[in-house]
């Protein structure tokens, strides 16, 4: 059996196949972290053929990859959705799933020249066996907060980040070297420029839309404190359109009553909550706002491709203004719960100039590449970081180059 017929779990040493594939990639993170990733996995299975196989968690997580390699033109990996026994499954807890699946089929995750990840619970497999391939990670996200560079950085053997912003901080903590971290440009954009940015607009209308992003980290994020008070303030006020759409992980465990709840909150011409839905991750959300409304999601980069409005909701007493964990509450405004939204809105979008020039400074630090045509489209100049990560793990893992 090879492992992409696997129609059930088996213990992972028996799935071992006479010529192992030399890249194992880890998509174990969410949806969310496919596009950082996934690119890298196709390019170089599009120069090494039958090279690399992608593990996912669940069979959504492998259509979510298929439609993803369509989209950008490459060609798809294999896929091993890594199940669990039911026994062993009914035992776990959702929060374990993900550490337990890794260790369940540790003997074939390990059995390659090298594992390639966007998320760091994968360091498990070098700290619990001696026997690991060499780990390159590839951050999901180019945000502030203090999480993104933290002790696990010291285990991989290369780390790629999406600009010097992100290296130059990795550096400054000692967590890697200068030869250990190279900083490409950013993979998921330079995927998704691939694919094409146009989207069929979110209203018919002419209002401006803001798209309201919370993080799903509860001590840091501003969701149960002012999304339902700027919901029925937009809806009163009649004058914008808004999209809540948290960080995917923050729904990730609710009932569905309490999804139906928050979903029951749209308004059909003028407000979308969305949940997790696959607009949640390909940029469609950040590319059609007018001005983006969060605290500390590094999704708000993604939004800045184009220099726009920002607004920023402190809803813990944060002493911001000199900590390099909230460095991006500089792109604009901030305010507290207790504010007016619609006023805050207002008040955003009439000193957005005054934010202009630091929000392509900063952006620009932190996505290695990023330059506008006259018009303010956004384009990355220079070799296309897909391929320069490609190049990068490539090396890692000895195999000879054939980028052609």
């Amino acid at each position: 059996m090879t492992a992409t017929a696997l129609s059930h779990p088996l213990p992972a040493t028996t799935l071992r196949t006479a010529a192992p594939r030399l890249i194992h990639v880890l998509a174990v993170g969410g949806a969310h972290q496919l596009p950082h990733i996934v690119p890298v996995a196709c390019e170089l299975e599009r120069r090494h053929p039958g090279s690399v196989t992608i593990f996912v968690p669940k069979a959504a997580d492998a259509e979510a990859v298929r439609e993803l390699a369509a989209k950008i033109g490459l060609p798809l990996p294999a896929l091993v959705e890594m199940r669990l026994p039911s026994a062993l499954g009914a035992m776990i807890p959702g929060f374990a799933r993900k550490l337990a699946r890794l260790v369940y089929w540790s003997s074939l995750i390990r059995d390659a020249e090298l594992i390639l990840c966007a998320e760091r619970t994968s360091t498990v497999l070098a700290r619990l066996w001696k026997q690991c391939p060499p780990l390159v990670h590839i951050p999901h996200g180019a945000g502030d907060r203090a999480v993104g560079f933290e002790k696990r950085f010291e285990l991989f053997e290369h780390v790629i980040v999406a600009g010097k912003k992100d290296r130059d901080r990795l550096l400054a903590a000692g967590l890697v070297t200068p030869e250990t971290c190279t900083a490409t440009g950013p993979i998921k954009l330079a995927a998704m420029l691939r694919a094409g940015l146009g989207r069929p607009p979110l209203f018919d209308n002419d209002r401006k839309t803001v798209l309201y992003n919370p993080h799903f980290t509860a001590k840091l994020n501003s969701f149960d404190a002012f999304a339902k008070k700027l919901i029925d303030a937009v809806v009163r006020d009649g004058r914008y359109n808004l999209v809540v759409a948290p960080h995917v992980r923050m729904a990730a465990g609710w009932s569905a009553h309490r999804r139906r709840e928050w979903e029951a909150l749209s308004v059909p011409g003028q407000v979308i909550v969305d949940l997790g839905s696959p607009r949640c991750n390909d940029m469609t959300y950040t590319c059609a706002a007018d001005l983006y409304l969060g605290d500390v999601s590094s999704q708000v980069y993604e939004f800045l491709i184009r220099p726009r409005p920002c607004l920023f909701v402190n809803a813990h007493g944060a002493a911001w203004q000199d900590s390099e964990d909230y460095a991006m509450w500089h792109f604009g405004d901030v305010v507290t719960p207790d504010a007016d939204p619609i006023a805050a809105i207002d008040q955003a979008f009439a000193d957005h100039r005054a934010y202009v020039a630091w929000q392509k400074e900063r952006t620009r630090y932190a996505i290695g590449g990023l330059d506008w045509k006259p018009d303010g489209t956004p384009f990355l100049a220079g070799e296309d970081p897909i391929r320069i990560a490609a190049d990068i793990v490539a090396r890692v893992a000895g195999l000879q180059p054939a980028r052609a």
